[in-house]
Parts: structure tokens; C-alpha cells; sequence
């Protein structure tokens, strides 16, 4: 084989081996945004739990997420509280259910005066998220880490609930005590809560509406 022959053979198994190295590139990043789209579309609302806790290397996990969520000139105007204490989650049920007395209620919420309900869905954790209330586009931050959580716990197969009532609990002038002892500075009230856990049932998605969707060319 010639010198200049074997330069070419070369130069051939080098553009090869690039090619195939871009194709392999550009196929696990397809397969890294497919795994993100499926995460998404395959995200439900969970209203039923296993009692084992969140182990603490994926909640270490999940928290590293919502706090990697972007907010506005980054202020980080959120402050989060991840309750896993059955007591102090069995005091907030209850004084749900004392204050839903008499009232007609929606969704989950209408079943309040039922034994063994739990407003927070019988789930082992419930993450309270606050916002800045001196901050406008605090709520929108607050949406923001919300999402990472929900996404980043299916990403693992958690399953959670946001649930808006946690806010008409502890923003209750007489649930005082209970933001003092969540240690939630006066700065900031409840946003929601999110409850997480293992699932124990697998809801069917809920018909969305793409009408609301219009492109503008």
C-alpha cells in the first residue's frame, strides 16, 4: 500500500468514526428530550399514597430541583418546609375539617366531614411553599419550583398533588401557631402545598383543552 493510499484510508476511517460519534450524540439527545416529553405527558395528580416515606436520597433529589428553578432577577423568593411529621400533618387535617363544617366544598375537599379524611391525602410528606408577599412576581417563582418538584418526583415515579387549600389553612389568622412552628417568617404566606408519596393508584389523564392554545404569525 502506498503512502498516499494509506493517508486516505485514514482520513475515510476518521471521518467515519466522526460521523458515527455526531449520530450517537445526536441520537442520545434525542432520547434525553423524549425522556423529558414522557415525564411530562405521563405526570398525574395523585390522591392516593403508600404509607412508606420518600426515601431521603430522592427527596435530597426532588429539593435540589425546585431549588434550580429560575425566578425573577433571582431572588429565590420562595421559602419551602417539607413536613413529614404525622403529628403536626394530623393537627393541620384537623383543623380543616373543624373550619369545613357547614360549608359546601369542591373536589376532594366535599368529602371533609368523612371519617378518615385527609385533606393532605393520607400522603407521608406534604411540601409548603410560601411566597415573598412584598414581591409580585413571587407567586410566579413559586410556580416555577412547584413544577421541578412535580416533574423531577415522577421522574422517579413519586407521586404528588398540589393542593390549593393548604393556603386557606395556614394563611388563617388562627393558624398562627402553625406557621411559627413551620418557622415561616412574616414576610411570606402560603402559596399551596404539594403532597408527595409512593403511589398507590394510577389515574387516567384528564381531557385537555388546545383550543385555549393560538399561534400568532
Amino acid at each position: 500500500m502506498t503512502r498516499k493510499v494509506l493517508i486516505t484510508a485514514i482520513a475515510c476511517i476518521t471521518l467515519l468514526a466522526c460521523d458515527n460519534q455526531k449520530k450517537e450524540m445526536k441520537d442520545s439527545s434525542t432520547e434525553q428530550a423524549n425522556v423529558v416529553v414522557e415525564t411530562i405527558m405521563n405526570r398525574r395528580s395523585i390522591r392516593s399514597y403508600m404509607p412508606e416515606q420518600v426515601k431521603q436520597e430522592q427527596l435530597d433529589t426532588i429539593i435540589q430541583c425546585a431549588i434550580n428553578a429560575p425566578s425573577a432577577l433571582n431572588r429565590q423568593s420562595w421559602e419551602v418546609r417539607v413536613i413529614q411529621n404525622a403529628d403536626l400533618l394530623n393537627r393541620i387535617n384537623a383543623s380543616f375539617v373543624e373550619k369545613a363544617k357547614g360549608k359546601k366544598l369542591q373536589g376532594s375537599a366535599a368529602r371533609a366531614q368523612e371519617p378518615g379524611f385527609s385533606v393532605f391525602h393520607n400522603a407521608p410528606t406534604l411540601i409548603v411553599v410560601a411566597k415573598d408577599k412584598a414581591n409580585p412576581y413571587s407567586a410566579v417563582d413559586c410556580g416555577l419550583l412547584a413544577q421541578n418538584i412535580l416533574l423531577s418526583a415522577q421522574s422517579m415515579n413519586i407521586g404528588t398533588c398540589v393542593v390549593g387549600n393548604t393556603a386557606s389553612i395556614l394563611n388563617d389568622p388562627d393558624s398562627k401557631a402553625f406557621l411559627e412552628e413551620m418557622d415561616i417568617p412574616d414576610t411570606h404566606e402560603v402559596a399551596f402545598g404539594i403532597t408527595m408519596g409512593y403511589k398507590n393508584e394510577s389515574p387516567d389523564a384528564k381531557p385537555r383543552d388546545i383550543n385555549k392554545v393560538q399561534v400568532i404569525k
